[in-house]
């Protein structure tokens, strides 16, 4: 219901209603896990789209996690409202985003009131949430209320000899939270497609409600994953902006610090260029072409920051980076099993395939592990596993996805016809995995020719049926052997004369 009411509603506000209008907003399965697709570099309508889709869902964690378990209850969060007035900023297109989320969830219905604070949720409220590491810093009661997690980067040397990635990058990241069921159930990934020059598309992923990038990945091929760090201290100055979001900025940017290249540099120096109230190491990584294909920014509020290199490395890691919850050069490192796990099967081998990257931070796995995500930049690969109640994410096996597919997936492919009123086109499943079928419903005596093409215009699969008495006619597209991908399904009637009397075409998905 709600798909087709913001349908209609689109359908109102386009001044291009009538011309096939692009799909702004959607949301969809990956490999069973919901997806919200936004396709919009208007950061209100991002917002309103995020709120009216899965309102539900933020409105939930609200309740259920955030107010009585991230700051303790009603009490503990109206204090963390008021020193977000005194002490946080950010930027306006923020404000925007989240004053659009509260619209889109008034549209859908969405009560705001929350019986957890007893009050009615704003906009601020979204912005809160998307602060929780950084309001660690403020309350011993708070302080193991942020993202746990450990990372690790192969690349060079340490992957030339795998056949699966002949010296490219792979990194992979394990989130480890705490085993909340409303963040279990509500985990999120968001495709964040943008046509405006000046920014990237970019997938994040994390929980309904967040807009920064806890773990995001960008258009041009980097990533960053936040950890926490160690040595909490109360902060001292203002103007504190939340670090989630000072990494989407630096993964948004085109060229955030302006090198004329898109690198990991780009997110470190949006983090440092800011006030941060807490204590982060951001693990940032990219394709193997680049001078510096991973570095780790050690940031705190207290001590100031340092980047972290291979250079930094104990020799026997070779081309291998790795991050946990302890700084290792801003201050002196401190033991942590899940590193030593890690360093013991870097020591015993320091060259890695894609499988083996995830099963060596496998074994730094913890229960509390609720998504694991591993990215190979310049295959555009996304391998990805979420928690199940409970089994931590780092034990389920990861599905796949590409990258180029999500940021094309609807903003092509709105179906073209010339409808005589008598043909349709009917595609399930779609998304479909390995047998698609598809009907076609026509006059009788037509000649009928069915393409499938790819987004670069192959042709993968061809049929054409002769004139018969049926009125609907059935093809199955058997896509064991193709790509995940976006495909367009274009069929044609004839007569027997040979003119055409209608065309059609539709995208398909599939999707693994």
């Amino acid at each position: 219901m709600k798909k087709i009411a913001v349908a209609l509603l689109l359908f109102c506000l386009s001044t291009g209603a009538f011309a096939n209008p692009l799909v702004e907003a959607d949301t969809l399965r990956i490999n069973g896990h919901l997806a919200l697709w936004l396709n919009t570099g208007n950061d209100w309508d991002q917002g309103f789209y995020y709120g009216f889709f899965v309102g539900d869902r933020v409105k939930s964690i609200f309740d259920n996690y955030v107010i009585p378990n991230a700051f303790g209850g009603a009490v503990g969060y109206s204090t963390a409202r008021q020193k977000f007035e005194q002490h946080f900023v950010v930027d306006e297109k923020y404000n925007q985003i989240a004053s659009g989320m509260i619209e889109g969830m008034k549209y859908a219905g969405i009560d705001l009131f929350s019986a957890a604070l007893n009050d009615t949720l704003t906009y601020k409220d979204v912005l809160i949430a998307n602060s929780i590491p950084d309001f660690t810093a403020f309350s011993e009661n708070w302080h193991y209320n942020g993202p746990g997690c450990s990372n690790l980067t192969s690349w060079g040397q340490a992957t030339v000899n795998a056949p699966d990635l002949l010296g490219q990058t792979v990194i992979n990241r394990n989130l480890d939270w705490v085993n909340n069921p409303y963040l279990i159930n509500n985990a999120l990934i968001v495709i964040w497609v943008t046509g405006n020059p000046a920014k990237q598309s970019l997938v994040t992923f994390g929980f309904a409600g967040m807009i920064g990038a806890l773990s995001g990945i960008n258009a041009s091929g980097v990533a960053t994953f936040q950890n926490m760090g160690n040595y909490t201290a109360y902060p001292t100055g203002t103007g504190f902006y939340p670090v989630n979001l000072a990494q989407r900025n630096g993964l948004e940017s085109a060229d955030y610090n302006a090198d004329g290249i898109c690198s990991p540099r780009d997110v470190t120096d949006a983090v440092r260029a800011h006030n941060v109230a807490g204590t982060f190491i951001i693990h940032s990584a990219g394709p193997s072409g680049l001078e510096i294909p991973a570095e780790i920014l050690e940031i705190h509020n207290a001590f100031g920051y340092e980047i972290r290199t291979r250079e930094d490395n104990p020799g026997f890691f070779g081309d291998n980076l790795v991050a946990t919850n302890h700084f290792r050069k801003l201050k002196p490192p401190a033991y942590c099993y899940r590193y030593s796990r890690i360093s013991d099967s870097l020591q015993t081998s320091n060259e890695l395939d894609i499988n083996r990257n995830w099963n060596v931070l496998k074994a730094a796995g913890v229960y509390t592990n609720l998504q694991t995500i591993q990215f190979v930049p310049n295959k555009n690969m996304i391998r990805f596993s979420f928690a199940a109640i409970g089994t931590p994410a780092y034990l389920i096996q990861p599905g796949e996805v590409w990258m180029d597919t999500l940021f094309t997936m609807f903003n092509v492919g709105i179906n073209d016809k010339v409808n005589d009123g008598k043909s349709s086109l009917k595609v399930y499943p779609n998304p479909g995995k390995e047998l698609i079928n598809i009907e076609i419903a026509t006059g009788k005596n037509m000649i009928i020719s069915l393409t499938i093409r790819d987004l670069k215009g192959k042709e993968v699969y061809s049929q054409t049926k002769t004139e018969s008495d049926e009125e609907v006619h059935h093809f199955e597209w058997n896509t064991s052997g193709i790509s995940n991908g976006v495909y367009f399904a274009a069929f044609e009637t004839r007569s027997r004369k040979g003119k055409t009397n209608y065309q059609e075409s539709q995208k398909i998905v599939v999707a693994r």
